[in-house]
């Protein structure tokens, strides 16, 4: 039996937490999360001068009884998040079980965390066959969230991340988060969170990466197939061959971070031997987005 996406501790470490928005918006339904503007849910901000034009229904005839002036109560008006998670699905995330695991147990862990705050929530799979999880609002459908994310499946074609995002966007969400390994041309890479990023949304950037992505550990003589595009290339492992890649992997994910720091993206690189409690708990609250 396969274990599960999320034990019980961790979703009890989950209900402590709440992705965080410089650019909240409002929803169509109230949530649980209160704004600096004034409004009317149930949580009392504090008084102010009765003005002509304000609903008489506010005036606290209590405080009238005190002062003989009349006052109104103001209440912080309630907002929702609207957060979407993009899943990665392409055959590159999907070729070492670790990272795919890895990568469904942090989508499913940000779709209940989110859930669990009372934002709307919803999972788009970029790449695969399986239908998106329509926005969802509620506790409620927190074990129906991780079910879906269990089930979804990877990416048969040799279809790119990068070429799929622009039919996935969503333009009014609030928050966006990115679980993909980002193991593309930088050039379309930028191109792509470029567009993810044009509806002003705030934009986290989870790159995944397997260990062996990092430090392969093959030796002689080898033909390597690129998983997506199906470009094959002969290459013989050396100390030397391993040098120059590891060069070139360390300038793409420094490339990469300083295009995001650029256009005020949030980025975390982490990889499968990483703690996914570490990530969660850690690494993203450190970032300020949690």
């Amino acid at each position: 039996m396969n274990e599960p996406l999320l034990t019980s501790k961790l979703m009890y470490q989950l209900d402590k937490f709440r992705f965080q928005s410089r650019n909240m918006k409002r929803g169509h339904h109230k949530g649980g999360r209160r704004s600096t503007k004034q409004g009317t849910s149930l949580e009392f901000s504090d008084y102010r001068i009765y003005q002509p034009g304000d609903d008489l229904r506010q005036i606290d005839w209590n405080v009238f009884a005190r002062t003989n002036k009349h006052y109104i109560k103001r209440f912080l008006d309630e907002k929702e998040l609207l957060v979407t998670v993009y899943l990665d699905c392409t055959k590159s995330m999907s070729l070492i079980p670790e990272k795919w695991q890895f990568a469904k147990r942090l989508t499913a862990a940000i779709g209940y965390m989110s859930l669990s705050a009372d934002d709307r929530v919803g999972i788009f799979p970029i790449g695969s066959t399986s239908h998106p999880f329509g926005y969802k609002k509620g506790k409620a459908f927190s074990n129906r969230i991780v079910h879906y994310v269990d089930n979804i499946s990877s990416s048969e074609s040799e279809s790119t991340f990068s070429d799929s995002v622009p039919s996935f966007i969503q333009p009014k969400s609030s928050v966006s988060i990115l679980i993909s390994d980002l193991l593309e041309p930088i050039e379309l890479l930028e191109k792509a969170l470029k567009k993810l990023q044009a509806y002003k949304q705030e934009l986290y950037v989870i790159q995944l990466l397997g260990h062996e992505e990092i430090n392969p550990h093959y030796h002689g003589d080898l033909e390597l197939l690129d998983s997506e595009t199906g470009d094959r290339v002969n290459v013989s492992m050396n100390r030397i061959v391993k040098v120059r890649y590891g060069e070139r992997i360390a300038n793409h994910l420094e490339t990469l971070e300083k295009f995001c720091h650029g256009r005020g993206i949030g980025f975390l690189s982490c990889q499968t031997k990483d703690s996914l409690e570490d990530v969660l708990f850690n690494r993203m609250p450190s970032k300020g987005w949690v």
